[in-house]
C-alpha cells in the first residue's frame, strides 16, 4: 500500500509540474514578438518603391501599418506579430496595382525576426510582365508541372484588382515553321488563359496572342547552350486596360 501511495503522490507531482511548464511556456508565448523586414520592389524593374503597407488579422483587424522608403532600397519594418497566427499584408502605391500577401507566421518563444520582400506591379497601360521561369517544356503547349507556384502571383494580383484586363502573349521556341509556331502559341496562351480561369478569373478579362516567331526581346542565344539548358520561348502576361 505505501508504494502505490507513493506512485500516487509521484503522479500528482509530475502532473502538477507539466501544468506549470505549459502555462509557463503558453505565458511566454503570448507574450512573444515576431517582427518582419525587408524590401518593397517594382517587379518589373526590380527597382525600390515607396508604398504604404496595412497589417490585418484573420478576421480584417488592422494591427499595424508602416511604410516602405524607396530612399532606403525600399526598406520596411514591420513589429507586434504574435507566433502562431496569420497575417494578410496588403500593399498600396498610387501608381502600382494594390497586392494582398499572406503571412503565417510559425510558433516560437523567443523574439524573431522575418526577412520578407514584397514584388508590386506598376500600374500602367501596355506594360508586360514577363514570367521568368516558361510555364512550358519545349515544344508543348501543356502547362508543366510547379506551373501553379510560377502563376500564384499573377492571379493574386487579378483577384486584387479587379478592373484589371490583361492579354497573355506567348513566343515560340524557334523559327523554323512559322503556321506550327502560330498553332503551338496560340494553345499555349489558351492553357495559361484556361487554368486563370478555373482560378476565378473572368474570362472576359483575358484575351491571347500568338506569334510565328521568336521573341526580339528575348532571341534564341547564337553561341552553343550548356547541356541540359534549352531555349524556350517567352511568355508576357500584358496590362491591356483598367
Amino acid at each position: 500500500m505505501k508504494i502505490i501511495k507513493k506512485v500516487q503522490i509521484f503522479l500528482a507531482l509530475a502532473f502538477v509540474v507539466f501544468i506549470f511548464n505549459l502555462n509557463v511556456s503558453s505565458s511566454q508565448l503570448v507574450g512573444t514578438v515576431v517582427s518582419i523586414t525587408g524590401s518593397v520592389l517594382n517587379s518589373v524593374t526590380r527597382e525600390p518603391v515607396t508604398a504604404y503597407l496595412v497589417v490585418l488579422d484573420e478576421n480584417g483587424k488592422r494591427v499595424n501599418a508602416t511604410r516602405s522608403n524607396s530612399a532606403e532600397n525600399g526598406y520596411y519594418y514591420i513589429t507586434s506579430l504574435k507566433p502562431g497566427q496569420k497575417y494578410y499584408i496588403t500593399i498600396s502605391q498610387p501608381n502600382y496595382f494594390k497586392e494582398k500577401f499572406e503571412i503565417e507566421i510559425a510558433n516560437t518563444d523567443k523574439y524573431t525576426e522575418i526577412s520578407k520582400d514584397f514584388l508590386i506591379t506598376p500600374l500602367k497601360k501596355g506594360i508586360d510582365l514577363p514570367l521568368t521561369i516558361s510555364p512550358f517544356e519545349l515544344n508543348k503547349a501543356k502547362l508543366r508541372y510547379g506551373s501553379e507556384f510560377l502563376l500564384s502571383d499573377i492571379i493574386s494580383t487579378l483577384k486584387n484588382n479587379n478592373e484589371i484586363k490583361v492579354d497573355i502573349i506567348c513566343y515560340p521556341d524557334n523559327n523554323i515553321d512559322k503556321t506550327e509556331n502560330q498553332t503551338l502559341t496560340e494553345e499555349r496562351a489558351k492553357s495559361i488563359k484556361t487554368f486563370l480561369v478555373e482560378n476565378g478569373i473572368n474570362e472576359s478579362r483575358i484575351s491571347i496572342k500568338s506569334n510565328s516567331t521568336t521573341d526580339p526581346k528575348n532571341p534564341p542565344p547564337t553561341e552553343k547552350r550548356a547541356k541540359g539548358k534549352r531555349y524556350i520561348g517567352s511568355t508576357y502576361i500584358r496590362i491591356s486596360d483598367f
